[in-house]
């Protein structure tokens, strides 16, 4: 799963979900149901992640220029 490195996560957070709920009801839900939320789930840290990259990324360009400005 190394393309997909929020996977794990993504189940365990739903493994979690399912043991509060009673076995009939997971049943009625369906393991489609499940397993879409996995996805969703993935989806939506791969997204925090990304927007995290990308402001850290525009954080160390603008401390590059302030420093580059600094030396002139």
């Amino acid at each position: 799963m190394r393309d997909r490195p929020h996977f794990a996560h993504a189940e365990n957070v739903v493994q979690s979900f399912r043991r509060e709920l009673e076995p009939a009801l997971c049943e009625q839900i369906g393991e489609y149901h499940f397993n879409t939320l996995v996805m969703l789930i993935e989806s939506a840290i791969n997204s925090s992640v990304m927007d995290a990259m990308q402001h850290a990324g525009q954080d160390v360009e603008a401390l590059l220029k302030k420093w580059r400005q600094a030396r002139s």
